[in-house]
């Protein structure tokens, strides 16, 4: 149990983390929809991968925030523990010592109840989690698998060094996807009797290819079994599909020679096809998604066709945002930090908390 306790800590320090980035990033997307920025969806789409990069990187982030911190103003915490703990020592916080202590330390309170046992509550939701979580991956497995075989019984058409484009008479939907070595690209075979929608559909999953979508699709839909019960995790999961299939759209309908009007077109009579499919839903990014498709495709059409003609990159908006929302998560993941126990104000509040209970057992006395 000891080897498992700090494992177990930096779990829930990292979920923490994700519900805070989750937070920073839906306020600023509330933001972002009253400024010009509103329709740059490749710059915000952008800005919510560094974000997500950043959660990843979040303890170095946090070592690094601490450091810097130590550097310019000597002695003052950061960690909101050890803000706490000088606040009550100063007289800020009038409560008793040991109920403070008691609050302070919940998180690790929650920690031994999981790893002890003793409630049966506990213990059951834990196994619960555990299941779940097991089924999951159980999923994921079992949809590579699916996928790997819809690949492998597909005709190779067309080849380049770094992606395979094929041609199925398996699926009514283009989805791009990768194996350990290549990208591939699986079209269905009636899209070679109707060129126009041929193009826009490699058109559409090349540059998914090129944004890095199906990677960072994989990343999350791995991730599944480990955060599915955190709402932070679905809220980001949502707003990068949401954002990914507007910036490719975004980016498809920017190059010449393709047309808003024509694109969107294809987009609705793909939408028709796709409302019965029985395709994998993970691990692969496609021109719609499934039972989802409705809902999606209303929100994109509605981007193609409110969003400017042409919308600038906007590289100063974007660094500043991507900067910003950087600086703020590594801020608040130094804050979160579970600190050591045997710092200066908490062995004043450990002081200040026995000289309480001797003075409560003497009065008993």
């Amino acid at each position: 149990m000891t080897a498992v306790k700090p494992v177990l800590d930096a779990f829930l320090e990292f979920n923490v983390v994700l519900g805070l980035s989750a937070l920073i990033w839906l306020a600023a997307r509330a933001v972002l929809d009253r400024t010009s920025m509103r329709y740059s969806f490749v710059a915000q789409l952008r800005s919510l991968k560094t974000l997500c990069l950043c959660v990843l990187l979040s303890p170095v982030l946090a070592l690094g925030v601490s450091a810097i911190a130590s550097l310019v103003w000597p002695g003052r915490a950061m960690a909101l523990g050890d803000i706490a703990v000088a606040a009550y020592l100063r007289g800020d916080i009038a409560m008793p010592a040991a109920q403070f202590e008691s609050l302070l330390n919940t998180r690790q309170r929650w920690l031994d109840n999981i790893l002890s046992g003793n409630s049966f509550f506990v213990t059951s939701v834990f196994v619960l989690l555990t299941l779940v979580s097991a089924i999951l991956a159980i999923r994921v497995a079992r949809d590579a698998w699916a996928i790997r075989k819809a690949v492998n019984s597909s005709f190779l058409w067309r080849q380049s060094s770094k992606v395979d484009i094929r041609l199925s008479d398996r699926v009514t939907v283009p989805f791009a996807v990768r194996g350990l070595r290549r990208r591939h690209v699986v079209l269905p075979s009636h899209l070679l009797n109707t060129p126009r929608e041929l193009r826009f559909a490699l058109a559409h999953e090349f540059q998914h290819i090129r944004s890095l979508d199906v990677e960072w699709e994989l990343g999350f839909e791995l991730l599944r079994p480990v955060l599915f019960w955190n709402p932070a995790y679905l809220a980001m999961k949502h707003q990068f599909d949401r954002l990914r299939e507007m910036a490719c759209d975004q980016s498809v309908v920017s190059r010449k020679g393709i047309n808003a009007k024509e694109y969107t077109t294809c987009l609705l009579d793909y939408c028709t096809r796709s409302v019965a499919l029985s395709n994998p839903r993970v691990l692969h990014v496609s021109l719609v998604n499934g039972t989802k498709a409705k809902h999606a495709l209303r929100q994109r059409v509605i981007a193609l066709t409110e969003a400017p003609a042409s919308t600038s990159p906007l590289p100063v908006a974007f660094l500043g945002l991507t900067l910003s929302l950087a600086t703020v998560l590594a801020i608040g993941s130094a804050s979160v930090r579970q600190t050591q126990d045997w710092s200066h104000d908490r062995l004043m509040l450990s002081t200040v908390v026995n000289l309480e209970r001797l003075e409560a057992r003497n009065r008993g006395n």
